[in-house]
């Protein structure tokens, strides 16, 4: 399996030196990756902002804990003995590769040259926005003022540097007029790494069928979320009650494969950035999902497609 996006690194470096990827409870560590056969992590680096960064980190820039993160990510990964995927023939062997993605723009703080260092460090994904507006864009927002809102002139630069560089742009979280902006002026695939479908449950950070067809027809994915609130609408239930259930998965998978084909499966769990009560906890439940959607009549081949043959495609396409 290829997961495109877990906020681990996220949860690691605001605990404080508590946790750990070698080992812990969070829903993702190395133990949990190799029993889940997972050949492709996807570690974001998300960066806070505003009130969600930590009281003792309120003295950095964005670029500093950006940074920070990053230096997370190098650490818990070595000591947890997990390869860094630079090419996807890295994936060929079968030990787990964590493969680098950032989420939130907003870190880079309108310098677009900073692009060409995350692409040093190794940086495959590349987030326009998280739920704030930042130099480059708008998010998803329940205001169809701020929705209808497209890409700032950063923006539009920080896409075309992202396809130059070979990094993958990822529409999750952004505006929708943000992500018909990435439609017109992307010449390279784009993905949306963990966001579900908005004609089965009716928010804001899912995709409209009309969206899941452009990624389609760009070459991208869309990762399935896991999250309670974008599998469901029952929203009445607080966040450490409401369920993430496997049924809930199958009806939004088998409506993407529907409307925009096969091609365009991918998983994207958002592990350690839910909450609620997960019916599948950690990488090893996904043979359960995996037998419901073939018992649903998915083939084999197209199971095979959204557990990693599509994310190494798109993978694939940035090699540059």
């Amino acid at each position: 399996m290829i997961d495109l996006h877990c906020d681990t690194i996220w949860s690691i470096w605001k605990s404080g030196g508590r946790e750990h990827l070698a080992e812990n409870n969070l829903s993702i560590d190395a133990v949990k990756l190799a029993s889940g056969h997972v050949k492709g992590q996807c570690f974001a680096l998300f960066t806070p902002m505003h009130d969600y960064v930590p009281e003792d980190k309120r003295h950095l820039s964005s670029w500093e804990i950006l940074s920070e993160l990053y230096e997370t990510f190098r650490k818990e990964i070595a000591d947890a003995a997990i390869a860094q995927m630079r090419s996807v023939n890295d994936l060929e062997d079968d030990t787990v590769h964590a493969i680098l993605t950032t989420e939130e723009g907003g870190a880079i703080e309108g310098d677009i040259s900073r692009l060409a260092t995350l692409k040093d460090w190794g940086v495959k994904i590349f987030g326009l926005t998280w739920n704030w507006e930042n130099e480059l864009g708008f998010p998803n927002s329940s205001d169809p003022a701020v929705m209808s809102k497209g890409l700032k002139a950063k923006g539009l630069e920080a896409v075309e540097e992202c396809n130059r560089l070979g990094i993958i742009i990822d529409v999750s979280h952004l505006s929708d007029g943000g992500f018909w902006d990435v439609v017109k002026h992307s010449k390279a695939p784009f993905v949306a790494t963990h966001s579900d479908s908005r004609a089965v449950t009716p928010v804001t950070r899912n995709l409209s069928d009309e969206m899941l067809v452009a990624i389609a027809e760009c070459g991208g994915v869309a990762g399935l979320n896991l999250c309670p609130a974008f599998l469901h609408e029952e929203t009445a239930l607080c966040e450490e009650d409401a369920e993430s259930r496997i049924e809930d998965m199958v009806r939004h998978t088998l409506h993407v494969y529907k409307t925009a084909g096969e091609d365009i499966l991918a998983i994207g769990t958002d592990f350690d950035g839910i909450g609620g009560k997960l019916e599948i906890p950690s990488p090893s439940g996904f043979c359960l999902l995996h037998d419901e959607l073939e018992k649903n009549g998915m083939k084999p081949s197209v199971l095979d497609k959204m557990w990693y043959k599509n994310a190494e495609r798109v993978f694939l396409s940035a090699e540059v």
